[in-house]
């Protein structure tokens, strides 16, 4: 194998632009000197077979995030020609986590069919060997999200920026059995700081990546939590049993549900971005005047309390630790946004009280913590001391630069 270029495929899956980290992955491996790549979008109408023959010269072979996270849909058609690779596969995974619309039972059993080379974990490498122990042909590492600097830059200083603390997020849904996010949103949203805070917190709004770079830049900090659940398993069975018991209740409603991964789902995964937030107000309006409801609807106005109390109470958490650090993390250090955020490890990459500003999960220390926020020398120090930490080691240049070693490996 060439240790100049590495002729590379990768494959990913573009149905949205509301995942930035999606676009900085691949931009990462397009722009890499050591690497020849040529990408290829599989959402598109590119046969599969067209590849059977020309997929042995490529040196290396790229799943990203997006082939795997919410469907397998697009992927499937590529599994038997990507056995016929003579290329080492790394296939990297979208949501480490159990969800009802893809389980990760079925990610890990495509894994092990496409015996892939090299599995690429978001999670700690512990847990990813856990997680991933039937692919006994691969080998798990650990290459979690990363800060790109070109995209995410400090072009607002803090004095201008209007607003203190600015977030967005989606819900998170119950069926996870982790409602720190939800409950660490509402507190910030209800609190009474003295002196006020200019808050600006959002569920609803999502932005495309140039601006939710543009957010940040107007935030002088934002809080957060690491992603993932603490209850990750890899038989999928406590979401199982949630789907059995939202499929129940649905039928008793005389409710009708657009299921995952059906025609209508595939459909409206392909539409323009654009066109989807035009039309799903009133198709939403008009599928619920035919007692038709969307999956992600009826799983999102799912009760936490009562789901944690009938699925989760009493379930053990994973035996190993299953949260992590994520693209938004490295996005708001880009910014220099200081972030307010409750313990974690954070891949034991970024450290309390010296990347961001540690926050107790009962929010003991919040005036400790909101004190600190206020001090505008603290901060300062605080943001320019990582961003450089991350530009230092934690680009997404250094993580392709992990791909290439693992790759010139004998």
């Amino acid at each position: 194998m060439s240790i100049s270029k590495l002729h590379t495929l990768v494959l990913y899956a573009h149905y949205t632009d509301k995942l930035s980290y999606y676009d900085d992955w691949l931009q990462a491996f397009e722009s890499h000197e050591d690497f020849r790549t040529r990408s290829i979008n599989i959402c598109e109408r590119v046969h599969a077979g067209s590849f059977r023959k020309s997929i042995r010269d490529y040196d290396v072979i790229v799943l990203l995030h997006s082939v795997n996270a919410d469907t397998l849909t697009f992927l499937d058609p590529w599994r038997s020609v990507l056995k016929d690779r003579k290329g080492k596969l790394l296939s990297f995974v979208g949501n480490e986590v159990n969800l009802p619309r893809i389980s990760m039972k079925a990610k890990i059993e495509f894994l092990k069919d496409i015996s892939a080379d090299f599995i690429g974990t978001q999670i700690p490498p512990e847990t990813g060997t856990w997680l991933y122990a039937e692919c006994t042909s691969s080998q798990v590492v650990a290459l979690p999200h990363a800060l790109n600097p070109d995209a995410f830059r400090p072009i607002v200083p803090h004095r201008d920026r209007p607003i203190d603390i600015g977030a967005r997020s989606q819900q998170y849904w119950s069926c996870i059995g982790d409602n720190e996010r939800n409950e660490l949103f509402t507190f910030f949203t209800t609190h009474a700081f003295n002196p006020p805070l200019k808050i600006d917190i959002d569920t609803g709004t999502r932005y495309d990546r140039s601006g939710w770079a543009g957010f940040l830049n107007r935030c002088k900090g934002t809080i957060s939590n690491e992603a993932g659940s603490y209850y990750l398993e890899r038989d999928d069975a406590t979401v199982a049993r949630i789907q059995s018991f939202v499929e129940a209740q649905q039928k008793r409603s005389g409710t009708t549900m657009v299921r995952p991964d059906s025609t209508a789902e595939r459909i409206w995964n392909l539409l323009p971005g654009r066109l989807k937030r035009i039309v799903k107000a009133p198709l939403g309006s008009f599928l619920k005047t035919m007692n038709i409801s969307y999956y992600s609807d009826i799983y999102e106005q799912l009760d936490f309390p009562e789901t944690y109390e009938l699925f989760f109470k009493d379930t053990g958490r994973c035996p190993f630790y299953s949260k992590a650090i994520s693209s938004r993390h490295f996005d708001a250090i880009g910014t220099k946004t200081c972030q307010v955020m409750l313990r974690g490890r954070f891949n034991d990459i970024l450290v309390a009280d010296q990347h961001y500003i540690c926050l107790e999960h009962d929010y003991s220390n919040i005036e400790d913590a909101m004190g600190r926020f206020r001090d505008d020398d603290y901060r300062q120090a605080m943001v320019d001391k990582t961003y450089q930490y991350a530009l230092a080691c934690h680009t997404y240049r250094h993580r392709i630069d992990t791909v290439r070693d693992l790759m010139q490996r004998d």
